[in-house]
């Protein structure tokens, strides 16, 4: 984007247009996939970079993307709170839905793989998937780029070795069907 023109609604709608889409990946990736919520981090995104144009940088992209993150981190914490809500009014505790098995077992263990790492190493591996680069990367995590580097190729090992253990697994289908047991 030109930092020379005025910070006006122009400047506002060609901002949505060049991003909306990242930063709908992003809040749709951190919200694991609700859309319909991802839709409205990114409005609220959007908003607070109206609001706060003038603090825009010259590469928006990582102030996005950390706005973003802190619209999705509202949301995690408001959700806490009325699920801990809930549970506390809940006279039995209602066990949860298995899911059972499903035609889709490479994506189930792709999700169940990536939901065990750590949230920065999703981040971290989000950002990357995404095409950002090192340096805004680094910039957004506030660290090096080097040090970004790193951590991604930890993420990655941590995504592997997850996805490694899945497949070591023994399917339910098959334990105790030994017709010598």
């Amino acid at each position: 984007m030109r930092t020379d023109v005025a910070r006006d609604r122009a400047w506002h709608d060609d901002l949505c247009r060049q991003y909306h889409s990242r930063v709908m990946r992003v809040a749709a990736a951190l919200l694991e996939d609700h859309w319909q919520d991802a839709e409205e981090v990114a409005q609220e995104t959007f908003m607070t970079a109206w609001v706060k144009r003038e603090v825009v940088g010259e590469d928006p992209w990582p102030w996005l993307y950390v706005t973003a993150r802190n619209h999705v981190r509202t949301r995690w914490r408001q959700h806490r709170k009325r699920f801990q809500a809930h549970l506390r009014s809940v006279a039995e505790p209602v066990a949860p839905y298995d899911g059972g098995m499903g035609a889709c077992e490479d994506r189930q263990d792709l999700v169940r793989a990536w939901r065990s790492l750590r949230v920065d190493d999703r981040e971290l591996l989000l950002l990357s998937c995404d095409g950002t680069s090192d340096a805004q990367t680094a910039e957004i995590l506030r660290i090096t780029p080097a040090a970004v580097r790193k951590r991604r190729q930890r993420a990655r090992d941590r995504l592997r070795k997850a996805l490694e253990a899945m497949d070591a697994e023994i399917p339910m289908a098959s334990v105790g069907t030994d017709k010598g047991t």
